[in-house]
C-alpha cells in the first residue's frame, strides 16, 4: 500500500482535456511543463528546455508530448516558445526535415517510402505544420 503514482503522465494528460477550468488548466499545463521528467510513457525531460538537436529522435518525442499539450485550450499561450524554436528549424525551403532517424514505426514514417529526402521532409513538414495550427487556433 502507500503507492502514488505521478499524474504527469499520457493517459492521465489525454483525460483531462476539456475537463478543467481555465485557472486549473493554465496552473496544470505549467506544471507539466516545468516537470523535470517530463510526461511519462512520451518524453522523459523537462518540456520547458527543448531538445538540443531537432534532427534526433529526442525531437520527435518531444513533439509527441506537445501535441498531446496541443488539446489544451490554454497551450496556445503556453506553448508559444515550442513555435519559436520550430520556426527556428525551418530549412532553406521553409520546411521541415527532422533526419532519417527519427524513423520509429509510431509517429514516422507517414509515407510508405522513405529514401528520398523529399518523402521525409513532406511526411515532417505534414506533422509539424499540423502541431502548429493546433497551437496557433
Amino acid at each position: 500500500g502507500g503507492r502514488l503514482i505521478d499524474f504527469v503522465q499520457f493517459y492521465v494528460i489525454s483525460l483531462m482535456s476539456g475537463c478543467l477550468d481555465p485557472k486549473t488548466e493554465s496552473a496544470f499545463l505549467d506544471h507539466v511543463i516545468d516537470h523535470e521528467s517530463g510526461i511519462y510513457y512520451t518524453y522523459d525531460s523537462k518540456l520547458k528546455l527543448l531538445p538540443p538537436v531537432f534532427e534526433s529522435k529526442q525531437a520527435s518525442h518531444y513533439l509527441a508530448a506537445i501535441e498531446l499539450l496541443s488539446a489544451f485550450p490554454q497551450a496556445k499561450y503556453k506553448l508559444r516558445f515550442v513555435l519559436d524554436w520550430l520556426d527556428k528549424n525551418k530549412n532553406a525551403n521553409g520546411r521541415w526535415d527532422m533526419g532519417g532517424s527519427v524513423s520509429d514505426k509510431v509517429y514516422f514514417p507517414l509515407s510508405d517510402y522513405w529514401r528520398k529526402r523529399e518523402m521525409r521532409e513532406a511526411d515532417c513538414t505534414e506533422r509539424i505544420s499540423n502541431l502548429i495550427a493546433a497551437i496557433s487556433n
